[in-house]
C-alpha cells in the first residue's frame, strides 16, 4: 500500500519498497483531521478527449483523475510535462499508445486534453469534506459544430 503525500509542491508516493515508491518512509504520525468522503464516477473515453470530460468538472471541487486511454499516437513525451525528474510520482504515463493516469488532474494532462480515445475507462474521484454537498459531472460545454466546412458547402 502507497499513500500520495505533497512534498515540495508535488505529489509523491510513499511506501515500504523503493522498487514501486520514490520516498521511504523513516518515520510516520497519525494526524487526526475531518473525515473525507470519496465520491467516484466511471466514465468512458471511447471517442471522447480528456478536455471534455475535464469540462464537466468543478474546477472549485477537489478531484482526481484514474485510469487508462488507448490513445493511437505515439508522438507524445512519455511523462507528462511536469515531471521533470523521475524522483517524482508520475501521474500521467505514456507508453506503448497507453495513457495511464493515477491521481492526475487537469494541469498534468496538457499534451493529451484534445486526443481522442480509442478505447479505455477514467474514473473521477470527488474528495468530499463532511457536509459537502454530492457531486456529479457535469453536462459539460455544448458547442456547435460545423459538420460541412462552408468552403464545400457551396458544392451541395
Amino acid at each position: 500500500m502507497a499513500i500520495i503525500v505533497l512534498y515540495e509542491g508535488q505529489p509523491r508516493a510513499v511506501g515500504k519498497s523503493a522498487a514501486y515508491h520514490n520516498l521511504l518512509p523513516v518515520s510516520a504520525r497519525l494526524i487526526e483531521g475531518e473525515p473525507l468522503r470519496v465520491v467516484a464516477e466511471r466514465v468512458n473515453m471511447t471517442g471522447r478527449t480528456l478536455r471534455g470530460l475535464i469540462n464537466r468538472i468543478d474546477p472549485d471541487r477537489p478531484y482526481f483523475l484514474l485510469g487508462e486511454l488507448e490513445i493511437s499516437d505515439g508522438k507524445t513525451p512519455a511523462l507528462a510535462g511536469r515531471l521533470e525528474s523521475l524522483e517524482r510520482y508520475n501521474l500521467a504515463i505514456y507508453q506503448g499508445g497507453v495513457l495511464a493516469l493515477h491521481y492526475a488532474r487537469a494541469q498534468e494532462l496538457q499534451p493529451w486534453l484534445d486526443r481522442v480515445a480509442v478505447r479505455g475507462e477514467v474514473v473521477v474521484q470527488f474528495w468530499l469534506k463532511p457536509g459537502e454537498a454530492a457531486v456529479t459531472l457535469g453536462a459539460g460545454e455544448k458547442r456547435e459544430e460545423e459538420r460541412i466546412p462552408a468552403q464545400l458547402a457551396r458544392f451541395l
